[in-house]
């Protein structure tokens, strides 16, 4: 990796995402998420450990109010509640609470901005992770263009300001795509597996679904390495998050009376995602309609807790056994619309505004494609480069897969790594920031065509 190439993507990156930071920091993107890891982080630093904030109406005001004024609000300006009742964090992983801790503890205020600065300063090394995984794959001038890419998207560039885990996965990830292409050029060595281990150790501490990653990417090595090989390196990758995981395991042991792996919410996720579309058994993508309708068939339940789970699991086994079409016609139309129209933010108000939507204009003036984009030609412009975006990525991936066909061997893996994260979302539940990490893989791809 050439220094000056790597200065450049590093400038080019924090050019467009210095600006978003600057403008947007306070957009409420996922705020009630962010709002809660917040509680949690303040609890932390005031001795309560990782707890999560539970139940007082000024709890519920300020979730509402942010929502009223579509914006983020610093947990400096919301009362500490007195004598505010907790629970002991499993819905997430810490890593994110714990993140927000150390920064604020160091800056000695609990606003976001400055953990949205780190992030947006790491989030510029991104595209150099990307040009290093295409040099060592492809040839300098490959990496350059797929670094390019990642420093130019705007859906990337977006997720770094987020005050969210999604920021960091997507980092890790990063990382991982460039050990797994440096570990291909050296013929994957247990000891880069084990470096590609920690990274996954490091990511499941943010989202319990990065530990999906390591087999499938290790299984992808079998037809380069033989099964016995790739076995190895993947019980080396996975092994070493589920040490990592051990002292967590132990904290939910002692505080659950059971050891639970990761975080609870796993049931809550699919049951809530099987109201991504239209069904007849009750479902709905709403965390509170959710907890009310179980709260009312079992009172007295806990939000988020195991037993809360446990009682979406039923729902969720009940389903399946039902009604398998509806399973298979929700994935496939997941697939579909994850590989093709991840609607993903880009950090474009004027045009991302339901006010400037083309429904709304037709809502408002009856007129039709021709007159919205008369009117509003930006927003339309925006649009229709949103809605191109994924499908000509993956296009260019395709395309720079095929050139690339006598290395397929070596390729498999990073597919593995695009298949982890695909089939999380696909079979649990689908956003379109979830995606982003198997973008890098496509882009990666899409350079490897030069």
């Amino acid at each position: 990796m050439r220094g000056g190439r790597a200065a450049l993507l590093f400038v080019l990156a924090l050019a467009v995402r210095v600006p978003l930071l600057v403008t947007q920091h306070d957009d409420y993107a996922s705020g009630g998420i962010t709002t809660t890891l917040g509680l949690v982080a303040r609890n932390l630093l005031e001795g309560r450990g990782l707890a999560e904030t539970t139940g007082p109406d000024a709890i519920l005001r300020l979730y509402d109010r942010q929502q009223a004024e579509g914006r983020l609000i610093d947990v400096r300006e919301f009362p500490d509640p007195p004598d505010q009742p907790t629970k002991p964090l499993i819905q997430r992983m810490p890593g994110y609470p714990v993140f927000l801790a150390v920064v604020w503890k160091v800056t000695g205020e609990m606003r976001y901005v400055p953990a949205q600065a780190v992030q947006v300063v790491l989030g510029a090394l991104l595209p150099l992770m990307i040009y290093g995984a295409g040099a060592h794959l492809f040839g300098a001038t490959a990496g350059l263009i797929a670094g390019a890419i990642v420093a130019l998207d705007p859906r990337l560039a977006w997720l770094s300001v987020v005050p969210l885990y999604d920021g960091w996965v997507l980092l890790l990830a990063g990382l991982f795509v460039w050990l797994l292409a440096r570990a291909a050029g050296r013929g994957h060595p247990p000891a880069d597996w084990a470096w590609l281990g920690l990274v996954a150790a490091a990511g499941v501490y943010f989202k319990s679904t990065f530990l999906v990653v390591p087999p499938l990417a290790a299984a992808a090595l079998a037809p380069r390495l033989g099964l016995r090989r790739s076995a190895l390196r993947g019980l080396v990758a996975l092994g070493l998050p589920l040490v990592a995981l051990a002292p967590w395991v132990a904290r939910n042991e002692w505080t659950f009376h059971r050891p639970i792996l990761t975080n609870t919410f796993f049931w809550a996720t699919v049951w809530e995602g099987f109201g991504e579309t239209g069904n007849d058994f009750g479902a709905v993508l709403d965390d509170r309609v959710t907890y009310a309708a179980v709260l009312a068939a079992h009172p007295g339940v806990v939000y988020a807790s195991p037993e809360y789970d446990d009682l979406l699991r039923a729902r969720v086994l009940d389903v399946a056994r039902s009604r398998p079409g509806f399973l298979v016609r929700l994935a496939l139309h997941r697939l579909v619309r994850g590989l093709l129209l991840p609607n993903d933010r880009w950090g474009i108000p004027a045009a991302e505004d339901p006010r400037h939507s083309y429904a709304a204009y037709r809502a408002r003036s009856g007129g039709g494609p021709a007159a919205y984009l008369a009117a509003e030609p930006f927003a339309a412009a925006v649009k229709a480069l949103q809605w191109l975006w994924s499908p000509v990525l993956l296009c260019l991936a395709a395309r720079g897969l095929w050139i690339r066909r006598e290395r397929w061997r070596d390729l498999l893996p990073l597919l593995g790594v695009a298949s982890a994260f695909l089939a999380t979302a696909v079979l649990l539940h689908l956003e379109g920031r979830y995606l982003l990490p198997v973008s890098l893989v496509w882009t990666l791809f899409a350079g490897g065509r030069y």
